[in-house]
């Protein structure tokens, strides 16, 4: 609801009468959020007078590690805000996006001299009952673009029971569509073209966009606007993601550990390359085709029934299409499909080793006796996207870290849980488990793993609680045994 140029407005600000009714609302529900009202705050500064301003990278530099360095921006531009009074919270809702590095949106990497880098669209809410927090969504399938607010109730379906009221209504709130552009079934046609050799298509910025670098530029321009528009700066930032959103979420902590407190990943997709290796790439893949079988998918997984390998390749054909396209157009055959995979790896995936500086940066901080940094990670057994065996055997690796390098077996322990959960697919319960557990429902996790996450990076000996059929309620690293009888390992 855009209240900025209604008639009742004065400058774009809210009624007094509406303000009132919404403050004394809020006011009564803050204490359950431990917020403060900066109701005046977002009155002063969030206004339409920001539509269509324009900033430099260089205003960025004070959100940047030299450490664990961020990527360039080719600036970020506002192109709308919302002010939002007669919800609960009251918001301010900003939209934006941010610009290319490539000179012209020319990619040097890529042979069409029609391409054009996509922008990143960016969305930033915050709450005018704020609890100095700040939460980065991650992005589902391919990343998309939609309404903060929207995800965020996405989000409280997937963490927060109704008794506990919305996981993320006191947080501000960060989300980009990774410069994907809305492309959440496949790549487009355009999304992805082939560069001059196949090394050169992982080296594109939308494709490194995609992988990772839309995760910090995203960061970047939403901690700038939040202190612009607050004054201050978040106390903890935490990264909340399923799918392809959990792949990001271990991919920010990874590459910038320093940039947040504690990150929830679900579902990750975690060796993504390999993934699509195994897929057959259709001959021809039409969207009926795509959207058929990806229905079928769901609602054969949603039944309780295992989910066939070819409708799985089907629903993601148009991906695996495309890529062979682009290694065929990059000057391979259809073998080079598989070396394409294998050149985007580093920008996609995820491994155990790349967490080596988190576990340095996590270690640190505790040795200081500041606030831990954590990572929780969930995966549903019966997961018939992203197989069990992506984070099984992503954690059990984990385990193995301090076998070859400094990370200790403490270190893995005091900072990741992970939790299997029985019957539970990808983002939603399986129907016969329904039938187990009264008042299950098939997108709720009856889980806020968002305020189990904050209490555990505040205090060490914090025990969580676990989603509903947790398999390992603890959330202790299962041992291999047990992911190996859950099938959540790889078979030899």
């Amino acid at each position: 609801m855009n209240k900025t140029n209604h008639p009742g407005f004065l400058n774009g600000r809210r009624p007094i009468r509406p303000v009132l009714a919404a403050l004394a609302l809020g006011g009564i529900m803050s204490w359950a959020h431990a917020a403060t009202d900066i109701s005046n705050t977002l009155v002063r500064t969030c206004s339409n007078q920001l539509d269509g301003s324009q900033y430099g990278d260089a205003v960025l530099n004070d959100f940047r590690s030299a450490r664990f360095p961020s990527p360039r921006t080719g600036g970020f531009r506002i192109t709308s805000v919302e002010q939002v009074w007669l919800a609960l919270p009251a918001y301010c809702l900003v939209k934006g996006t941010i610009q290319p590095t490539s000179p012209g949106g020319i990619d040097p990497a890529v042979k069409d001299p029609s391409f054009r880098v996509r922008d990143i669209n960016y969305q930033i809410y915050i709450p005018a009952l704020w609890n100095g927090k700040f939460v980065q969504l991650g992005g589902g399938g391919f990343a998309w673009k939609a309404d903060v607010v929207q995800t965020g109730m996405q989000t409280n379906l997937q963490y927060s029971p109704s008794l506990q009221g919305p996981a993320l209504s006191n947080y501000a709130v960060v989300l980009s569509d990774a410069g994907a552009d809305g492309s959440n079934g496949a790549f487009d046609p355009d999304f992805v073209r082939p560069g001059r050799q196949l090394a050169d298509v992982a080296r594109q910025e939308m494709v490194r966009n995609f992988g990772q670098d839309s995760i910090k530029k995203s960061l970047d321009v939403g901690m700038y606007l939040l202190k612009k528009l607050t004054g201050t700066t978040p106390t903890d930032t935490y990264f909340v993601g399923i799918s392809t959103g959990g792949r990001q979420a271990l991919k920010a902590m990874a590459n910038w550990p320093d940039a947040y407190d504690g990150i929830v990943a679900g579902a990750p997709p975690v060796d993504e390359t390999n993934l699509l290796k195994t897929l057959q790439v259709p001959a021809v893949v039409n969207d009926w085709v795509v959207n058929w079988s990806g229905a079928a998918a769901m609602l054969t997984s949603l039944l309780g029934q295992d989910v066939s390998p070819q409708t799985l390749s089907d629903g993601l054909g148009a991906t695996s299409r495309h890529l062979a396209d682009v290694a065929v157009e990059s000057g391979a055959d259809h073998d080079g499909y598989a070396r394409l995979l294998d050149e985007l790896a580093p920008v996609w995936n995820v491994t155990p080793g790349d967490l080596a500086r988190f576990f340095d940066a996590a270690a640190r901080q505790r040795k200081e006796g500041g606030k831990g940094k954590k990572i929780i990670i969930y995966q549903g057994t019966s997961d018939f996207m992203v197989p069990c065996t992506q984070a099984g055997e992503f954690v059990r690796k984990l385990n193995e870290l301090p076998a070859g390098g400094k990370v200790t077996q403490a270190d893995v322990r005091n900072a990741v849980r992970a939790y299997f959960v029985e019957n539970y697919s990808h983002g939603f319960y399986n129907t016969d488990s329904l039938l187990k557990r009264l008042g299950l429902t098939p997108l709720q996790l009856n889980w806020n793993a968002l305020s189990d996450l904050d209490r555990w990076v505040h205090d060490d000996q914090a025990r969580g609680g676990a989603p509903l059929l947790a398999r390992n309620a603890s959330g202790e690293i299962p041992a291999t045994q047990a992911l190996s009888a859950w099938q959540c390992v790889a078979t030899p």
